[in-house]
């Protein structure tokens, strides 16, 4: 039963992907997705409240989600390398979905999201206490950094490869402006 479910909830979403790819957000309503899937409108109910949870769902299942296990196992470099190749493969859609604005846009709730998934990286990882205590300021940093990346790489760098992002972004994480001032 929770297999059929999430079938449901990844055919909605797959609907509603390649909507987004032919309009604007705001012109894509609830019976347009459920028609576009051949699903009555109360499926989608029963699996979304709306199309702003929709989109959270998405980026969840497809990026946050995989990436939290990689990280969770040990495979940093993979989580990373997940994180940017979900949003490097799907770029016209991400670009699309930065378009959603508002009180539950999308980079605000990405945004939140990644700072959870940064800030269960750094729960891991106990501060001495000799050094300020900012985990969730800490994570919110780091989510605010790669969101300026993710940006760079859908709406900047069309021509430049996955790996070379990713190489970019691991720089930018070890080295800090404040070792590059006090050299």
């Amino acid at each position: 039963m929770e297999q059929i479910k999430e079938l449901t909830k990844r055919l909605i979403a797959n609907s509603f992907k390649e909507l987004m790819l032919q309009m604007s957000f705001e012109k894509i309503t609830i019976k347009m997705i459920t028609d576009h899937a051949s699903v009555i409108r109360p499926t989608f109910y029963n699996h979304f409240h709306d199309k702003y949870e929709l989109v959270e769902w998405i980026v969840q299942d497809e990026i946050i989600g995989p990436t939290m296990e990689l990280f969770k196992s040990g495979s940093g470099s993979e989580g990373i390398k997940c994180l940017f190749k979900g949003f490097y493969d799907d770029r016209e859609y991400y670009k699309k979905a930065f378009g959603i604005t508002g009180q539950n846009g999308f980079g605000e709730t990405l945004i939140d999201n990644l700072a959870e998934l940064f800030d269960e990286v750094l729960k891991a990882h106990t501060a001495p206490a000799d050094e300020p205590q900012c985990g969730e300021l800490l994570a919110k940093y780091y989510a605010g950094g790669l969101i300026t990346v993710i940006r760079y790489l859908l709406f900047e760098a069309q021509d430049v490869e996955l790996d070379e992002i990713i190489n970019i972004y691991r720089y930018m994480m070890e080295h800090s402006i404040y070792q590059l001032i006090n050299e």
